[in-house]
């Protein structure tokens, strides 16, 4: 009895250790179809965008850092929809215009003021928009779009 109950709670263990790594993945989804699941090694060898702006989350400017849409759909090589959903890791679910997404280039962001952002910090992946460089979208309905703690992507 006592063996089993040891084993147990070494599995338990060892499988609490793999949680971060699978918090880290970020995945694309087309028609319900996997295109790619990308880490946050596989995010920070792409092309890199900096966004440096206020949020009304955190106190003054921060220097967020990672991929753009834009470029991260580019890869896919599928025609996009009109409206792209961003899924977060507690299933809160949100809609991204294209239209949106060409005007103002959000970024996927892995990375704070130099930092990678844990899931504490609202990471690890947090869709961005340059609220102080686009004035007229600091507002509820863009802010609502800045998801964070993202684990997927669907169109």
């Amino acid at each position: 009895m006592r063996i089993s109950t040891l084993v147990v709670c070494l599995v338990t263990f060892i499988s609490f250790l793999s949680l971060p790594a699978l918090a880290s993945d970020l995945t694309l989804k087309s028609g319900g179809v996997v295109l790619k699941t990308y880490t946050d090694n596989d995010l920070s060898s792409m092309p890199q965008a900096t966004i440096n702006t206020e949020l009304p989350w955190l106190n003054g400017e921060n220097q967020f850092t990672g991929v753009k849409l834009e470029d991260l759909f580019a890869q896919s090589n599928t025609p996009l929809p009109e409206l792209i959903t961003f899924i977060a890791l507690n299933d809160y679910k949100v809609s991204i215009r294209l239209e949106d997404i060409k005007q103002y280039q959000p970024i996927i962001a892995n990375r704070k003021n130099g930092e990678r952002m844990s899931i504490r910090d609202k990471g690890p992946y947090w869709v961005i928009f340059p609220l102080s460089q686009y004035p007229e979208i600091d507002n509820t309905d863009y802010h609502a779009m800045m998801i964070w703690q993202l684990k997927e992507v669907r169109y």
